[in-house]
């Protein structure tokens, strides 16, 4: 009877001896199953953990990279957008006549400046 209190301790078998099963009794297959188990979670998560980092990572310095690119591109829109109010300028008829006319000495006629790039002769109307 005061066996079957301790069961969990203590093993009998029919016609043997009772041997108490302590922690330095060799593990049986089952015992190698769930420490090789342990063993492949731990690794597992580890193995997890890590790949969690690198993709959080990559994710992080594409996004900087995206945020980079962003700024570039807006810096070059105000600049094409800078040039394109210049080009409109520049292409005006007028302004391109007046200096053809200058370049080309078309006209025998009053000078007249137009800004930084040349003094010009524009024809009078007589």
């Amino acid at each position: 009877m005061m066996i079957a209190q301790f069961s969990t301790r203590y093993t009998s078998s029919a016609g043997r001896r009772l041997s108490k099963r302590g922690p330095g009794q060799k593990l049986n297959l089952g015992g190698w199953f769930w420490k090789l188990t342990g063993i492949v979670v731990i690794m597992a998560t580890l193995i997890g953990f890590a790949g969690s980092c690198w993709f959080s990572w990559c994710i992080r310095n594409g996004l900087d990279n995206l945020t980079r690119a962003r700024g570039e591109k807006h810096a070059l829109q105000q600049e094409s957008a800078k040039l394109q109010k210049q080009r409109d300028k520049e292409m005006d008829r007028k302004r391109i006549e007046s200096l053809a006319a200058a370049k080309l000495a078309l006209y025998p006629t009053k000078e007249e400046k137009l800004g930084r790039v040349a003094t010009v002769r524009i024809p009078t109307d007589e």
